[in-house]
């Protein structure tokens, strides 16, 4: 029977790296730094065949080749060069998958660990993808209200610059999650939700552990006495700060955070997601000037919708109904 393979995902700043420390601190189980490089690779699964074709013999030098090249991974990672050329040297992985699952059991094994697990947000846009590479896939889906994300999201040097977009950002990570879990059976997919993990976070854990099919460990509570050495590696670590604090209530608070024109606009925009996950709205009418900034808002994300699809029809292959596939020169 094969190991099972947790993926962490969820939107930015809702606590992904918190559940990873709590993870990565059980004496068993090892969680990398992000892996940007993952679904990258996997969409580009047939380059690594011999001569390209399907069913060709998969070629684990060009494979390795090219993970050695990305950022993602070399930077990241930082598996030893000793390491990957004593894997390449002995490994037959049949596919792509199972060369990346090595890549796991590698990084577990080098920090004396039997077990591994992934945590990167973004896969919460890749789930059906993930289900169907890795069947041995559990994936822990990590929800926060949108009220207290999209503050640290405008914080972020790398998120959403405006308020709606931020709120759009949140809303549409959160759906593409519940979506892509509702697909799944109950034995692969599982919702947390971030305000009972900092409630009772054994309670929770304990329950995430039988999913997992790992047994809990009460060092799992200690990861903030880690933090420097969780952060190795971690994208912007600097936004980590609160790793080293025990699990706390109120780190932040829309209520303080946010005001009352971005707390109406937020649930113009997204208080149906609010509603659904069981969130109570505040209670605050929203103005008619507010209805008009959500409806530019939706009016400006519609029309950024438009052009990307209109880009990737112009970018797209041309196909004929006689031709075999391959882009028209």
């Amino acid at each position: 029977m094969s190991v099972v393979f947790p993926f962490v995902v969820g939107c930015n700043r809702s606590g992904t790296t918190m559940l990873r420390g709590m993870l990565d601190s059980h004496p068993e189980l090892a969680v990398p730094p992000e892996a940007y490089f993952v679904v990258p690779i996997l969409c580009r699964a047939d380059q690594f065949r011999r001569g390209g074709a399907p069913d060709g013999p998969f070629d684990g030098h060009a494979f390795l080749a090219d993970l050695r090249a990305r950022g993602t991974f070399r930077d990241v990672w930082a598996l030893p060069d000793p390491v990957l050329d004593a894997l390449e040297a002995e490994w037959e992985p049949q596919d792509v998958p199972e060369a990346l699952t090595d890549l796991y059991a590698s990084y577990a094994t080098q920090h004396g660990k039997s077990r591994y697990a992934d945590k990167t947000p973004q896969h919460v846009m890749h789930i059906d993808r993930l289900a169907g590479c890795f069947p041995q896939a559990r994936f822990v889906h990590l929800v926060r209200d949108g009220r207290d994300v999209v503050p640290s999201l405008l914080d972020y040097p790398h998120g959403p610059k405006r308020f709606a977009d931020a709120v759009e950002y949140w809303r549409y990570r959160v759906r593409a999650g519940l979506r892509a879990g509702a697909a799944l059976s109950p034995d692969r997919y599982r919702e947390i939700r971030y305000e009972a993990l900092v409630d009772d976070p054994e309670a929770v854990l304990r329950d995430l552990c039988d999913f997992i099919e790992l047994q809990y460990r009460p060092e799992m509570l200690g990861y903030h006495d880690r933090a420097g050495e969780l952060l190795v590696g971690a994208f912007d670590p600097g936004h980590h700060h609160n790793l080293s604090r025990p699990p706390t209530k109120g780190i932040r608070n829309w209520r303080v955070s946010l005001s009352p024109r971005q707390v109406q606009l937020f649930e113009v925009l997204a208080g149906d997601l609010l509603d659904e996950l069981g969130y109570e709205r505040s209670g605050l009418e929203p103005s008619a000037a507010v209805r008009a900034e959500a409806g530019f808002a939706n009016a400006r994300r519609h029309a950024r919708t438009r052009v990307e699809a209109l880009r990737r029809r112009a970018t797209a292959p041309i196909r004929g109904p006689f031709s075999s596939g391959a882009p028209r020169s």
